[in-house]
This record gives structure tokens, C-alpha cells and sequence, in this order.
């Protein structure tokens, strides 16, 4: 039983990244790395410092600097120092930023309905319980 769950699991991966790249594809405006610092940050929804982001992202601080910098070159964030560290730096993402972030999640969407259309009610249906189900077990089984 627990082999034929872990591969399931594993032949899982492979069509969730490839579905939701197809969803994704055209959203995106940003480089590939670009794009990570900017959802993290925004899914983090708070300020963080570039070693919060750099291990959360497991990205090098010295590739993170740069991606950073261009990110403050055009527009999408700030850096400002740490108040509680003087010799860190926050970062926040600006209204920019955000708005980036927003517009590629409202394209996914869309896409997904898009998607969803080539299903049948029945099998939608399906799709939901199975998806809630999934996300109740895996998040079950990380405590």
C-alpha cells in the first residue's frame, strides 16, 4: 500500500507542475527568478529581510542581491534598514509589486476556468472533492 501511495504521489508532481504551467504561461512578466522574490514576498504578505528570502527561497544571498536590485530598479520593491537590526535591510514590495502579482493570479484563474470548462459537472465535482481531500491529507501528514 505505502509503495503504491508514493507513486502516486510522485507521478502526481510532474502533472501538477506541468497543468499549472499551462495555466501560468503568458502571466508571467518577470524573469523566473524575479517572479519567485516577488510572490514569496507577496505571499508572505509583510516586510522580510533578504536572509528571510534567501531561506525561504534557498537562493544564495549574492544571487539574491542582484535579483533584488533589479526588482528595486524597476519599481516592484524597496529597501529600507531594519529597525530591530542596523545591519539588515527590509524589503517590501511596492504597489507595483503587488499589482504585478495580482494580474498574473487573475490571468491563472481565469485560465483555470478556461480549463475547467473541458469537464463535465460530474467530473468537476470530482476534481473539487478530490483536491480538498488531497490538501486536508498532505497538510495532515506535514504535523
Amino acid at each position: 500500500m505505502k509503495e503504491n501511495l508514493a507513486k502516486e504521489y510522485i507521478a502526481l508532481i510532474p502533472v501538477l507542475f506541468e497543468n499549472f504551467k499551462n495555466l501560468n504561461r503568458n502571466e508571467v512578466k518577470l524573469t523566473h527568478l524575479q517572479n519567485h522574490v516577488v510572490e514569496f514576498m507577496y505571499m508572505k504578505k509583510r516586510d522580510l529581510n533578504i536572509k528571510e528570502i534567501s531561506n525561504g527561497l534557498n537562493i544564495a544571498k549574492q544571487q539574491l542581491t542582484n535579483v533584488i536590485s533589479e526588482l528595486e530598479n524597476e519599481g516592484y520593491l524597496i529597501k529600507m534598514p531594519d529597525p530591530r537590526d542596523k545591519r539588515a535591510v527590509l524589503v517590501s514590495l511596492t504597489s507595483k509589486g503587488k499589482s504585478i502579482q495580482e494580474e498574473k493570479w487573475r490571468g491563472i484563474y481565469s485560465n483555470f476556468h478556461t480549463h475547467l470548462a473541458k469537464l463535465n459537472e460530474e467530473e468537476q465535482l470530482d476534481l473539487h472533492f478530490a483536491l480538498h481531500k488531497l490538501n486536508v491529507l498532505l497538510k495532515k501528514m506535514e504535523g
